[in-house]
């Protein structure tokens, strides 16, 4: 839960096979860069592939966003700045998805 006025860089890792439009209430954020991933499949544990490098944003993505598309096999690095306080949520807008976990609350603090 971030304090009022930080500025943080998010990673939402996408293990699935789908794309995933994730949107972010009451913030405006940049996308950053998207990295490849690799799952253990034993042992479920996530990390950025070795030798993958950070891929920038697509050309569409520059300039603040409130909904990024989170491509399979990657993470995805947004950089946030929290300007208002309060309760907010964090989801995919497939409205399957939201329903299924896929909808998490996070609160801004003073």
């Amino acid at each position: 839960n971030p304090t009022l006025g930080a500025t943080e860089i998010w990673e939402i890792y996408n293990t699935t096979e789908d794309a995933h439009p994730m949107h972010i209430h009451e913030v405006a954020f940049e996308v950053v860069n998207r990295q490849d991933i690799v799952v253990d499949e034993e042992t479920g544990a996530v990390q950025v592939a070795p030798g993958s490098v950070p891929l920038p944003p697509e050309s569409w993505e520059g300039g603040v966003k409130d909904t990024v598309t989170a491509l399979p096999g990657q993470v995805t690095r947004l950089r946030i700045r929290f300007t208002t306080a309060g309760q907010f949520v964090w989801h995919c807008h497939i409205v399957e998805h939201e329903d299924n976990d896929m909808m998490q609350p996070f609160t801004v603090t003073t």
